[in-house]
């Protein structure tokens, strides 16, 4: 009798433990969505149209940090389960399962943690994203200040001409207000300094919101003069700098679990039926 009441008590608090970690996890999937919200629709200004813009960057922050903080509730609500479970077959199992996961997501954030924190491997994906296009003063060439989901942005442009011709960036709502009008778009360009092309010029793309910018080639010097431009691209500094720093933090906090349940699962190993 004593031991059924045993089995029974425990059966209840593992039941109760298990309730409370679904109800826990629902509330945070809700805040989930509801930050989701907030920081892409209020603070982000994503638009929808007429173009599309939905910045991921600062939700994907928030997002990793939740996940963070779920896979410690994790570890927490095992210890328990391990503590009230109703045999050594049962805890070696929890043990062994949660070891498993663990190695998985240490070594799936070591991956994204290399990829965001070495910089040689990060600049082979933003060079994939760096395009070439030339273009000369009778043509209408635009890019947007970041990608539609706030992932990247134009960090640089490289010019190259064999002439010397003068370029400038200037945001939409000054190119159609001045309606390609050269001398006034001059005092109106972005690149305040750097807007003089003799052979090649390098021009530091100003930190924006998503906005469209125009690239005006002023060629009244050398007519008819084309362009060659190249797009650099960077990667959000949200995600290179809070997002990687999270991801080595999954990192450390698993391996960090791992080496905890280690010896519980060697210590209830040899009498369990699970091998």
């Amino acid at each position: 009798m004593p031991l059924s009441k045993k089995v029974l008590e425990d059966s209840v608090r593992l039941g109760s433990i298990r309730r409370i970690k679904t109800t826990l996890y629902i509330v945070q999937v809700v805040m989930l969505v509801a930050l989701a919200f907030f920081l892409v629709f209020v603070i982000g200004d994503a638009t929808v149209t007429p173009n599309l813009y939905l910045p991921l960057d600062q939700f994907i922050a928030v997002m990793v940090l939740l996940l963070l903080v779920v896979c410690v509730e994790c570890s927490f609500f095992r210890m328990m389960e391990i503590r009230f479970a109703r045999s050594s077959s049962a805890r070696h199992l929890m043990a062994k399962n949660s070891i498993t996961r663990s190695m998985l997501l240490a070594l799936i954030s070591a991956v994204v943690t290399v990829i965001l924190m070495v910089q040689p491997i990060l600049a082979v994906v933003e060079d994939a994203s760096q395009r070439t296009i030339t273009t000369s003063s009778s043509e209408d060439f635009t890019f947007w200040s970041r990608d539609p989901l706030a992932l990247q942005r134009v960090s640089e442009l490289r010019v190259s001409s064999t002439q010397t011709l003068g370029i400038y960036l200037v945001t939409d709502s000054v190119y159609q207000q001045y309606d390609g009008d050269l001398s006034d778009m001059f005092f109106m360009r972005l690149n305040r300094d750097d807007y003089e092309l003799v052979d090649t010029l390098t021009i530091p793309v100003p930190i924006l919101d998503h906005a469209l910018v125009h690239v005006v080639v002023n060629d009244l010097s050398s007519p008819g003069a084309s362009v060659t431009v190249d797009i650099v691209k960077d990667t959000s500094e949200t995600i290179t700098g809070i997002v990687s720093v999270l991801s080595l933090a999954f990192v450390v906090t698993n391996i960090a679990w791992i080496a905890y349940l280690i010896p519980i699962e060697r210590k209830y190993s040899q009498g369990s039926i699970y091998k």
